[in-house]
């Protein structure tokens, strides 16, 4: 599956390429919406090539539609092409370990591609090849993970020379690639290593990820692996005592040059940084945040 911008991207100027993500944006729950102003307004002064959303765009999208229906309204006030995975509070969770009782279904998937297309696809940006893949598949035992599993191998096997930057929610591990427990943070043990492997082999350069709404960088396999920070809500206490420092809204920024990339953080100072902990570490789940009842 292929998503194409809407202008030509060509290798003879470095590309500049905006990664967000965990916007939670909702009509009726509202919270978040003037960080995501504040970044369009800031992607229209600075008119990035291309922006690239790694998932959950909505608050709750899969117990509620209309979540879906107004972040893509929201999206499409960009000025600029985008691309967009889903995350696990767009379209829900690999069914076994569903912390939110939304697991992944036939609904929830034709949900998403009503409103954003495609759970996954590639796209060829000047000297690179850019991959999204949809996390909540991993695990899942649905026939699409088979799917999915099928198109990223083919689309590292038919790369020719190009590198590839992987987009994706969850990231592959928090702490170590071989750690066995299951959970909610990151990609699930089973289908961890053989996901890693694939991507070591073919040409996989790095990747880039969200879902625990803070910035971090990891190695692995010579991979350069990136969590962006949220624009949404942080959770201070739990990031400072597992990292050292006090997790804020942002974004970051991907420079491809050739066969050359960096990335810088950005952290807008008009952007505030909601800290959620407190709430998340009472009711397990932020999606239980009023004016929808706690009952």
């Amino acid at each position: 599956m292929t998503i194409i911008p809407s202008q030509d991207l060509t290798a003879s100027r470095p590309l500049r390429i905006v990664h967000v993500t965990d916007t939670h944006l909702s009509r009726s729950h509202g919270y978040f919406i003037d960080n995501w102003q504040i970044f369009c307004e800031i992607m229209a002064a600075e008119t990035p090539d291309l922006v690239i959303h790694s998932g959950d765009v909505s608050f709750n999208g899969p117990a509620n539609e209309d979540d879906l229906a107004f972040a893509r309204m929201q999206m499409d006030k960009l000025p600029c092409p985008w691309l967009i995975v889903p995350g696990n509070h767009d379209i829900g969770e690999a069914p076994r370990y569903s912390r939110l009782a939304q697991p992944l279904n036939d609904e929830r998937i034709a949900a998403w591609n009503r409103h954003f297309g495609p759970q996954y696809w590639l796209q060829d940006i000047g000297d690179w090849r850019i991959v999204g893949l949809d996390t909540a598949l991993m695990g899942s035992d649905r026939p699409e993970e088979a799917d999915q599993r099928a198109f990223l191998s083919n689309a590292l096997e038919t790369r020719g020379q190009r590198p590839v930057l992987l987009m994706m929610h969850m990231p592959p591990f928090v702490e170590t690639a071989e750690d066995p427990k299951p959970g909610t943070s990151s990609v699930v043990p089973e289908a961890r290593a053989a996901f890693l492997e694939t991507c070591r082999t073919g040409g996989v350069r790095a990747i880039a990820c969200g879902h625990l709404h803070v910035h971090h960088q990891k190695e692995w396999g010579g991979i350069e692996i990136v969590w962006g920070p949220c624009t949404s809500f942080v959770n201070m206490p739990r990031w400072f005592a597992q990292l050292g420092k006090f997790p804020r809204a942002g974004y970051v920024e991907w420079s491809l040059e050739g066969l050359k990339f960096s990335h810088s953080l950005v952290e807008p100072v008009r952007m505030i940084s909601h800290d959620m902990g407190l709430w998340s570490e009472t009711h397990g789940t932020t999606t239980k945040l009023p004016p929808r009842p706690l009952a």
